[in-house]
């Protein structure tokens, strides 16, 4: 208690001094805070934090008016950005774009949309619109709808445009695995955007790789994925997983850039599309159809024809060729063939791959199927790279069987999240424990020779 005193008597002391001699204390020597509150302002250490370590990103819901199931996904390039949306009015609706400053909506730019009546969802229209041309590190803000059907105003930021940059990847959120869980995943969904948010509030997309939902047709679920704030601000780059298939609700919920005919599944909607960001294309292959398995090296060829200056080749897949739950290896071993096939014929650097809900990094596979052994980071290293993630909203965990071509095979207990860095001579993946923020497995790749 003197201790308390006397350190009280000092520091009014203190204030007495510099207040006759007419100095404010910003003039003096600042006060050193006491050592507990600098612990308190220090962020959690690695594999310390808690689920309300991210700050929650509270918008209000799309649900709150006449439309429904808005989503934002990726643009052919970093200029571009797509919009998806139900609506009741068979009017075409609009986007309305402006910077985050035109509170007003004053100088907005106005997109009008496609609309086509749904197949699904009675009542309900589908607006689709392509936002262009986009500025590098800009706050928008943007609203959708025709007349009285018209959504709150949310915020896009773009991040840098540059050769440098960031995506985050997640697995299987198959939102409805048990279906009486519905809550529970819908929740540990929307935390696990708070942390991309939080950690990664530059990342210039979010792919999520398959099985957005557990049951193709259930509204419900759907609803729990897409309603999300997050993604509300937040560019998607949507993968088809087998628990997608069965109609045209994947397609009706995602507009998707350069979609070609090739790997068609249940309609003309859903076929392998590809983007550019950066230094990097990323193709994107619909495998759900094994009978159009060797259509994916004509689109291969052809996106790598149309991006020829690229210098990493990205390839995401739901079903993984190289994967580790024992009951979908023969599944695996059938589709392998028909990636050797393009792996190496067009240099593919990395495959990531959903699906298993275990999670598997390989060592570096060859043409002929063998594959090299690479410490990180691996300067030109020969094959490719496949990575196949657990799932992100903790709907199902597997444990893997041992393969030789696995440098890393695991089961998870908890969702996780990986974080894709790229420069124009690195590849830097890393996945983390969504919920304790625990680094989980990390590997580089470098160019040297370019």
């Amino acid at each position: 208690m003197k201790k308390r005193l006397t350190l009280l008597g000092t520091l009014l002391a203190a204030a007495l001094i510099f207040g006759c001699s007419g100095k404010t204390q910003d003039q003096g020597t600042e006060t050193e805070k006491p050592e507990t509150e600098e612990e308190e302002t220090k962020p959690p250490a690695p594999g310390e934090e808690n689920w309300g370590t991210a700050p929650e990103f509270s918008v209000p819901m799309i649900t709150t008016t006449p439309i429904r199931s808005l989503s934002v996904t990726v643009g052919s390039t970093e200029e571009e950005v797509s919009l998806t949306w139900y609506s009741p009015s068979e009017e075409a609706g609009q986007v309305l774009w402006t910077t985050k400053d035109d509170e007003n909506f004053e100088e907005a730019e106005v997109y009008s949309a496609s609309v086509a009546a749904s197949e699904v969802t009675a009542g309900y229209y589908i607006n689709r619109a392509v936002v262009t041309g986009l500025l590098p590190e800009t706050e928008y803000q943007y609203q959708v709808g025709s007349g009285e059907a018209v959504s709150p105003v949310y915020s896009y930021s773009t991040p840098a445009f540059s050769d440098s940059f960031r995506f985050t990847a997640v697995g299987d959120a198959q939102i409805g695995k048990p279906v009486e869980e519905v809550d529970r995943q819908k929740n540990n969904w929307h935390r696990l955007l708070n942390k991309v948010k939080y950690h990664f509030p530059d990342t210039s997309f979010l792919v999520s790789l398959g099985d957005q939902v557990n049951d193709f047709d259930d509204g419900e679920q759907y609803n729990a994925f897409l309603n999300q704030g997050v993604l509300y601000s937040l560019s998607l780059a949507p993968v088809k997983g087998n628990h997608d298939v069965g109609g045209p609700q994947y397609s009706e919920h995602f507009t998707l850039p350069n979609q070609s005919s090739f790997g068609t599944c249940d309609d003309e909607g859903d076929g392998d599309y590809w983007f550019t960001r950066g230094c990097a294309l990323f193709m994107v292959l619909d495998t759900m159809d094994t009978a159009k398995w060797g259509e994916h090296e004509e689109f291969i060829a052809s996106a790598v024809e149309a991006n020829p200056d690229a210098v990493w080749r990205i390839v995401f897949s739901h079903f993984s060729p190289y994967n580790g739950y024992e009951s979908y290896l023969e599944n695996a071993e059938n589709l392998r063939p028909y990636f050797l096939q393009f792996t190496g014929k067009y240099d593919i650097d990395l495959v990531m791959c959903g699906h298993d809900h275990a999670y598997v990094r390989t060592y570096f596979i060859q043409e002929d199927g063998s594959f090299q052994e690479y410490e990180s980071p691996a300067a030109d290293p020969e094959g490719t790279m496949y990575l196949t993630l657990s799932s992100s909203s903790g709907s199902l965990y597997r444990r893997p069987t041992s393969q030789a071509e696995a440098a890393v095979s695991k089961k998870r207990d908890a969702p996780e999240v990986t974080d894709v860095q790229i420069t124009p001579d690195s590849l830097k993946v890393s996945t983390f424990n969504a919920e304790t923020w625990e680094p989980t497995d990390e590997f580089e790749i470098q160019k040297q020779k370019m």
